[in-house]
């Protein structure tokens, strides 16, 4: 049988392209060499935020991780499902692609397609002079898979993943210590942010050492070792020829359409680097399928909402100050603390802050940077006002209801009055 479009790889960007390309009526396949639902679901999001949510109300250890693989679990037969009833043929096996328009699994199974879409995600990165040995030092899949707690943990990486599980872990009665190379945690997020949170992680006993390297201290020191640097494109054994598919950097090259240096063969996800977050590898997968199949558009990453489920949660979405000053356009910053919100004091937390930049002439909203409660919900909000160029001016018109928790973005037309 042919298809109209094999996509390889059934994480986020996979899943959404092949739903995608079912909807415009083609023929689909997925092939997926693991489980359905790729890092996301099994080894990122899914399982470390319900890490973030069952430590908040004092789960053990062992039940936190019994009702993860249950909300996980859940999940695959959810998507398993939208695949069988949008007819859509899901192949589990490894894929290789062995010619522009053929795919084997396996030994002996050979897929023809029109196209093809590889979106085989990403995988956790190790550093040259310490690599996982699955025991002292691990990656983020290692820990995830942990049946006993250490006594303590170094965190060597200060950035999203390594200050979400510092915050977990943390709340798990493990002390923890996080060491980063560049001078802030969370590198390249608002400063303000970055210090907020280096106060409350302090506050709460998490040590923080910075611009240091792992060979500054002494490792023997720490039970367990969680190398958090970053992660790497999965392409091994993809493809036989070296560089039929066009890479630079360890991950796989495209155009403004998605597409690589074969026309049919289109990258999303992870593989292709850039930013490797769920919401992201969603929307290129789909925009590749529309690319290949109906009207042309071009990728556009001018509004990418970042959500970090630290305690307190963090999220920014738009330019930070530290890039404005950068820009031509005259700015000014309204910020607004949580102490002036009504459902803030009922929820008992009231620390943070959202800080928002506003064209002085335009009036539009350029950038959003939020700590606190709430704080990855009320991200998307102020991605729906930059992506439609909405003003300062719209927001005052737009009435929002009380009490809640949302009204802090009310209160910033207020400031800027």
């Amino acid at each position: 049988m042919k298809y109209d479009l094999c996509v390889i790889g059934g994480g986020w960007a996979g899943f959404n392209a092949a739903q995608r390309a079912s909807k415009l009526g083609k023929k689909v396949c997925l092939i997926e060499d693991k489980e359905i639902g790729g890092t996301c679901l099994n080894r990122g999001c899914i399982p470390t935020k319900a890490w973030v949510a069952y430590s908040k109300q004092n789960y053990s250890f062992p039940d936190i991780q019994t009702k993860a693989s249950q909300i996980i679990e859940r999940l695959r037969q959810g998507m398993q499902f939208v695949l069988k009833s949008r007819a859509i043929d899901y192949i589990n096996g490894k894929a290789k692609i062995v010619s522009c328009d053929t795919v084997r699994v396996g030994e002996d199974q050979e897929i023809k397609a029109k196209f093809i879409l590889i979106a085989t995600g990403s995988t956790p990165r190790e550093l040259p002079d310490l690599k996982f040995d699955h025991q002292k030092i691990n990656s983020t899949d290692d820990i995830l898979s942990w049946e006993q707690l250490p006594k303590n943990l170094l965190i060597i990486g200060g950035g999203v993943i390594g200050c979400e599980f510092a915050t977990i872990f943390k709340r798990l009665g493990v002390e923890v210590t996080i060491l980063e190379i560049e001078s802030q945690l969370l590198p390249g997020i608002d400063g303000q942010l970055s210090k907020k949170i280096a106060q409350v992680f302090q506050k709460a006993g998490i040590k923080i050492e910075l611009q240091k390297k792992h060979g500054e201290i002494d490792l023997n020191n720490f039970e367990k070792i969680l190398l958090s640097v970053g992660r790497k494109s999965s392409l091994d054994g993809l493809w036989e020829d070296s560089g039929y598919i066009r890479t630079e950097k360890d991950s796989i090259v495209v155009d403004h359409e998605l597409k690589t240096n074969i026309p049919n063969i289109f990258a999303a996800g992870d593989c292709i680097g850039g930013y490797m977050l769920a919401h992201v590898a969603s929307y290129e997968g789909e925009l590749a399928v529309k690319n290949m199949f109906s009207e042309r558009e071009k990728k556009d990453y001018s509004v990418v909402p970042v959500s970090i489920f630290t305690s307190p949660e963090i999220a920014s979405v738009g330019i930070s100050e530290e890039k404005t000053k950068l820009s031509v356009e005259e700015y000014r910053i309204a910020t607004v603390n949580y102490l002036s919100i009504g459902m803030a004091h009922i929820f008992g937390d009231t620390q943070g802050f959202v800080k928002v930049i506003v064209g002085t002439r335009s009036g539009r909203i350029l950038g959003a940077n939020i700590i606190g409660l709430e704080a990855t919900e009320l991200v998307n909000i102020f991605s729906i006002m930059i992506k439609n160029n909405l003003t300062i001016q719209d927001l005052r018109k737009t009435i929002f209801a009380h009490p809640s928790i949302s009204e802090i973005i009310a209160e910033v037309a207020k400031v800027l009055e």
